[in-house]
């Protein structure tokens, strides 16, 4: 009887060990070694073509189209974008384009953080960015006189995308 009852015993922390050892696998898995797609099953939300910008108080008549920058202060991919911000601002001067930064923070936060990354005497405006119906930082909306969406681009461009949204601005 007692080597019946150790045979069971024996059987039995093996049951304990392999199972462990599966919980552990599976969470190393889940949580250690997550691909990016993996990590991030969180749906995207973002701009809708024709749709009307929600931002309180913006006169999209000022000028016939706004390239609003939704920029987030932190975010390595606004600052990494700086250059191609600093030559948007000039082409968008020089086509009759409005630029329009909406972040997140307080206007005097905003201000500092494109001064520091090089694109000052922008105008700024406070919002939250799911109110753009933006997720992810930096997303560049192209809106007309009426505040409608016409193009956006989201994250941090490749070259080829640069030159689209500097192509838009004259078209």
């Amino acid at each position: 009887m007692n080597k019946i009852h150790q045979k069971i015993e024996l059987v039995a922390n093996l049951l304990i060990i392999v199972v462990a050892v599966m919980l552990v696998g599976v969470l190393a898995q889940r949580y250690l070694f997550r691909t990016p797609a993996a990590a991030d099953q969180s749906p995207r939300v973002q701009p809708t073509v024709g749709a009307k910008v929600n931002l309180p108080d913006a006169d999209w008549s000022r000028r016939p189209k706004t390239l609003i920058l939704a920029l987030q202060k932190g975010c390595h991919f606004c600052s990494e974008s700086a250059p191609f911000y600093r030559r948007l601002r000039e082409s968008a001067q020089n086509k009759n384009v409005r630029l329009l930064a909406v972040l997140p923070g307080t206007p005097e936060e905003s201000t500092a953080y494109l001064n520091d990354i090089g694109i000052p005497d922008v105008e700024v405006r406070r919002s939250p960015l799911d109110t753009l119906q933006v997720s992810g930082t930096p997303t560049l909306i192209l809106t007309n006189d009426k505040g409608e969406v016409m193009r956006f681009w989201v994250g941090k461009l490749t070259p080829e995308k640069e030159a689209e949204v500097l192509a838009q601005l004259t078209t």
